[in-house]
């Protein structure tokens, strides 16, 4: 790589108003996370961001993307499914609409591969990423970093499926 040129970033996005998006370099080592970007609605709810997410995505501009895959989930009420469902939408439209390489995938399947066991609760994410990228760890030390450990465990996948043989 030149001395110019700027190391290939990895990305994992975590959907959803509390989720985030992780950055892993080339080396597999710890970049930069961001809280999802969101804006206030009129009822009170927050939403995404577009534009604020976009100029993520370009500042960093990633080598690959990947999405965890999400649905509606037990117990939740058409609202909240709708407003979940748009946001992992537009994150999926924002990566077309600035031709960012991505796919997604199933939490069971990210999880499985991280090591952390069915069921495991918010703190096995966060251990896990801070074992797996030490120098993310002073951005995890609440329990509601959950959305950026596993932002950046799917990064950490995305560079791991991406990185050359």
């Amino acid at each position: 790589m030149a001395t110019n040129e700027r190391p290939r970033l990895f990305c994992g996005i975590d959907p959803g108003v509390s989720g985030a998006v992780g950055l892993v370099r080339e080396d597999g080592t710890f970049a930069a996370v961001h809280d999802m970007p969101t804006l206030p609605t009129t009822t009170g709810r927050r939403m995404i961001d577009p534009a604020a997410l976009s100029a993520i995505l370009r500042q960093h501009a990633p080598a690959f993307v990947l999405v965890e895959r999400v649905g509606s989930r037990p117990g939740e009420g058409a609202v909240g499914a709708f407003a979940f469902g748009m946001t992992y939408g537009a994150i999926l439209g924002i990566l077309g609409g600035l031709a960012l390489a991505h796919d997604v995938i199933q939490p069971a399947s990210w999880k499985r591969r991280a090591g952390i066991p069915p069921g495991a609760d918010k703190r096995a994410s966060i251990a896990t990423a801070s074992r797996l990228l030490p120098g993310a760890a002073p951005h995890l030390t609440r329990i509601k970093d959950d959305g950026r450990a596993e932002s950046l465990l799917l990064a950490w996948q995305a560079w791991e499926r991406m990185r050359a043989p």
